[in-house]
């Protein structure tokens, strides 16, 4: 049998223990969460997307030029009028 004094002291440890764990459990998340959250912050600020536009020298070439120079994608004109050339439109992050 174990003396009345004792058992409560180690209930009350008991529970001293578990609230601390829970505690840390909950601080851990805390810090997690918010980490997560910063980080996907950052990328939604610094996500903007730039054009430029140029003389389209053939498809390949604008893709090419584009992914060069800007780390983007370049797609040329389908259909222009005669006297207007062809335009290289690059899309790239900025």
């Amino acid at each position: 049998m174990v003396p009345k004094p004792l058992l409560t002291s180690l209930t009350e440890n008991m529970s001293t223990l578990l609230k601390m764990v829970t505690l840390s459990a909950s601080c851990f998340l805390f810090v997690l969460l918010l980490a997560s959250s910063d980080e996907k912050l950052v990328l939604k600020v610094e996500a903007r997307d730039c054009h430029k536009v140029w003389t389209c020298k053939g498809q390949d070439r604008c893709w090419e030029d584009c992914k060069n120079r800007y780390s983007g994608k370049g797609l040329c004109d389908l259909y222009t009028a005669p006297p207007v050339p062809k335009q290289c439109f690059c899309a790239y992050k900025c």
